[in-house]
């Protein structure tokens, strides 16, 4: 080691305070830099592992081939397994207690399918010929049909088909749920093939079984090496290489092998960012480019002003090196050392923080995500080289771009100026001249705080820059997540339910008695009755919604648009709290003049552009009059109801509606007296059209409708309907929880980034101050004019930082909406509460970072800081 690095390691040695200041600052940077990454791809690893618990693996199907292309597909360079799979269709199940499910559905896996689909046993094993089964549970369970292991079947085996046959005629599956006409099925199979079977276990009922599903699912063994040429099945193939050219290689080896049918996972692909649709693509890329764009920026401004600010001090340490001759190669030299030095104490514990950080997170929030919100899988660290990389390259750029500025500008001056600090300090008139007005409105405090900004103008700079860049970060990246969740929430369909019962009785007392009984039943979290009535009004041309405007010509009479309106009517209690729900109070159902809740916001996807968009289904305004007409079907015409108030406009949907997509109708609310004043004397033929349904949530949905079908058995299918929508509603519910806790803990780790550089760079910023301090201290300013100053150098600091920050932060908002409405379509919302939050804290922080520095500062003896040469 020469002596120049000798002399730079007891520098730092002798300055341990802004060592260590600068050491922390760039591990707290590689922290972040680390573990923002590391969350992103843990947030994926666990969406990837949970699709794969509930879905199975496997990356693009080849349907119908025969042993031949089998062997082209083995064979393929791209192969990396391939899973065998065949639907052989239906059996009745003898004794079946469900009405709706009185088929056994009969699939076929080989070894590898059973490795890579979520089968999960119960009882037994797995078969492994041809002639073994399993049995899920819920035949047992739900069916009320016992199947011990060793018990042989002798299944007649065919595909279901409808009694009378229609234009587009097919063979029913798995999604359609049993035909019914009144209360008889609509529906017969025919007798393909007879096959006797060996139960010999007892799985779960699987994933991917809807529960409207007719047949109970079963399981056997289907053995390459067996089948005949002539013989078609299913080939599920895991690819070697997760990339975009994987789709023409398919599509390349399909045509090749004469296979007409095939697809891909693209549910799984896309969380491995494999995406067919380019224009997706880039969009994905840009919003990536951008966040890291803007955390490194970030990350960069917390280690630059961790040695930036401290420029002065290391201008006079290589002021003194250059008076005993150093060059000016030694000199840049002395501080790339310094630099290197800190770097490699810093980096190496920074990522590790960064790792232990997110684990003990993961920890944590591990048995909520589990437990709570029923996944299969929780966080867990997922190194990645790349990752790792990135940090270790970000950071040591970051030391270099930040030990290269202040070398390069010491190394250009001479020594006797270096070691007085005559390129820092700006002393002349015209520099920090300040306003008349800025002494009046602020005094002599004030006016002193802002010329001692004004004196050093780099160090003032780098603490504005800190705060523009703290702010940016934060409100980009919070507006940034929540544009993200708006566009999830677009793509679902926005179920609010478990369970849909659709009651259809003539006799009113029959009707309730139903009602009854399936709402007194246990598993039962909440429900929700809506009488539902389909009537028709005309909506002036400028209220009509903004998607119908292209094709309004056509239907355009006298200025009015026509429009189809559900009445929903909600029971009391029901009605009660959704109008609590929406901020509104219930007085207006009591009123003479009835009135009506309006959901004029809607979701749809268009048609025309593809486009999941959000707009309004009418441009209503509280206090507008609404005129129903209902057709009346004893007098084949349409007749006019009571008109309804608007009472409010909402896009808070009561349990069991969903919005009704880009067509010309909408939603009202209304409450039950209000509903019988409109229909007073209009006669029960109308009142006979309504549909009133049932809507329910559950902690255990599968038994709760078990329960109801116990009652439809009684009743009978045509007067008591069920739709169970269980595993859409948490599917839905799963990605939009995963996506919150990914997005806040983005947010949480940009804001401590944030708050880390704010006070790193206050902080060290009044240390480096002292002898200014000490020097107002000796010419009589008092504590509370002390204390006065720093508060009003913290107001500066602040509105400086609003003035760049704010506007910086709405374009890059602007640009990033501007991205996402290529494939979305909803209006740009500013992030008003986080906008106060971050005007708020700018403030806070700065202001905390002054009193805690100077409230240090206030302790030293005058003389020996006057005195001392190195902070």
């Amino acid at each position: 080691m020469n002596i120049i690095n000798k002399l730079t390691i007891r520098q730092l040695k002798l300055n341990k305070k802004r060592t260590l200041v600068t050491i922390l600052g760039t591990i707290i940077s590689a922290a972040m830099i680390t573990a923002v990454a590391t969350l992103g791809l843990c947030f994926i690893d666990m969406i990837q592992r949970e699709h794969i618990a509930h879905q199975g693996e496997w990356h693009v199907i080849y349907e119908d081939v025969n042993t031949k292309q089998l062997e082209a597909i083995n064979s393929d360079s791209e192969t990396k397994t391939t899973i065998l799979s065949r639907d052989l269709g239906y059996a009745y199940l003898e004794g079946s207690a469900n009405n709706n499910k009185p088929y056994l559905y009969i699939q076929e896996y080989n070894l590898e399918g059973y490795k890579h689909f979520p089968v999960k046993l119960r009882e037994g094993r797995l078969p492994n010929a041809p002639d073994e089964i399993v049995i899920s549970e819920a035949v047992s369970a739900n069916a009320k049909v016992d199947y011990s292991i060793g018990e042989v079947l002798q299944l007649s085996i065919g595909q279901r088909n409808l009694l009378e046959p229609v234009e587009d005629q097919r063979s029913l599956n798995q999604v359609d749920s049993l035909r019914w006409k009144e209360d008889e099925i609509a529906e017969f199979l025919s007798e393909d093939t007879q096959k006797s079977y060996t139960v010999v276990g007892i799985i779960e009922r699987p994933e991917w079984e809807y529960t409207w599903a007719p047949g109970y699912t079963v399981l056997s063994y289907i053995d390459a090496d067996t089948v005949t040429s002539e013989e078609y099945f299913d080939a599920s193939v895991i690819v070697k290489h997760l990339n975009n050219s994987m789709f023409d290689h398919a599509k390349k080896l399909a045509f090749e092998q004469g296979i007409s049918k095939y697809d891909f996972n693209n549910a799984l692909l896309r969380y491995y960012g494999v995406i067919k649709d380019d224009e997706v693509r880039k969009i994905l890329f840009t919003l990536s480019a951008i966040i890291m764009g803007i955390i490194m920026i970030g990350s960069i401004s917390l280690i630059y002003n961790a040695f930036a600010i401290s420029v002065s001090e290391r201008s006079r340490y290589l002021g003194m090196l250059s008076s005993v001759g150093a060059t000016k190669r030694q000199k840049r030299n002395s501080v790339f050392f310094e630099g290197a030095v800190i770097g490699v104490i810093s980096i190496p514990i920074g990522i590790m923080a960064g790792y232990v950080g997110l684990g003990i997170t993961f920890l944590c929030i591990n048995p909520i995500i589990t437990g709570v919100f029923g996944l299969s899988v929780g966080l867990r660290i997922t190194l990645s080289p790349l990752a790792l990389i990135i940090a270790v390259l970000v950071s040591i750029s970051t030391i270099l771009l930040s030990t290269y500025i202040p070398a390069r500008r010491a190394s250009n001056i001479s020594a006797i100026d270096a070691i007085r600090q005559t390129m820092d300090v700006k002393i002349s008139r015209r520099q920090v001249k300040t306003s008349k007005i800025t002494r009046k409105i602020f005094g002599i405090e004030g006016e002193l705080g802002l010329k001692n900004l004004k004196r050093n103008k780099g160090r003032y700079r780098a603490t504005v820059f800190s705060l523009i860049i703290s702010m940016v970060l934060f409100l980009v990246v919070t507006s940034f997540t929540d544009s993200l969740k708006k566009s999830l929430e677009l793509t679902q369909d926005g179920i609010n339910f478990d369970i849909q019962t659709s009651i259809n009785c003539e006799a009113e007392s029959e009707r309730e008695h139903i009602i009854e009984q399936i709402t007194a039943m246990e598993d039962i979290t909440d429900y929700s009755r809506i009488d539902s009535l389909d009537a028709s009004t005309w909506i002036k041309e400028d209220k009509i919604a903004d998607y119908l405007s292209k094709n309004k010509a056509s239907f355009i009479e006298e200025g009015m648009y026509p429009y189809q309106v559900t009445i929903n009517v909600l029971e009391d209690a029901v009605m009660q709290k959704y109008m609590t729900q929406i901020g509104l109070d219930n007085k207006h159902s009591d009123s003479a003049s009835p009135s009506t809740v309006v959901i004029n916001t809607i979701q749809y996807k268009d048609q025309r552009t593809g486009k999941y968009s959000e707009g309004e289904a009418v441009k209503f305004k509280v206090g507008d009059e609404l005129e129903l007409s209902v057709f009346d079907p004893e007098a084949e015409k349409a007749i006019d109801l009571q008109s309804l108030k608007v009472a409010a406009l909402t896009d808070v949907m009561p349990m069991g509606l969903m919005s009704n997509g880009d067509i010309a109708s909408f939603n009202i609310i209304i409450s039950k007296d209000s509903f019988d004043k409109i229909m007073e004397g209009k006669g029960k033929d109308i009142l006979a059209t309504r549909n009133t349904q049932v809507f329910f949530t559950s902690g255990n949905p599968l038994r709760l409708q078990e329960n109801i079908e116990e009652v439809q058995n009684t009743v009978g299918i045509r007067k008591l309907s069920i739709n169970n929508l269980y595993s859409y509603r948490q599917s839905e519910e799963q990605i939009i929880f995963l996506m919150s806790i990914f997005t806040n803990a983005f947010i949480i780790l940009i804001t401590a980034i944030c708050a880390a550089n704010i006070l790193n760079t206050v902080s060290t910023s009044i240390a480096l101050r002292k002898r200014e301090f000490a020097m107002l201290k000796s010419v009589g300013i008092t504590p509370k004019g002390f204390n006065r100053m720093l508060n009003y150098e913290s107001i500066f600091y602040g509105i400086k930082a609003l003035l760049y920050g704010l506007p910086i932060s709405f374009a890059l908002m602007l640009y990033i909406h501007k991205v996402l409405m290529s494939k979305f379509n909803f209006p740009f919302t500013p992030p008003i509460m986080s906008i106060c939050i971050a005007i708020i804290a700018v403030f806070i922080l700065v202001g905390t970072a002054m009193l805690y520095s100077s409230s240090k500062v206030k302790k030293d003896n005058i003389i020996d800081t006057l005195k001392r040469e190195i902070s």
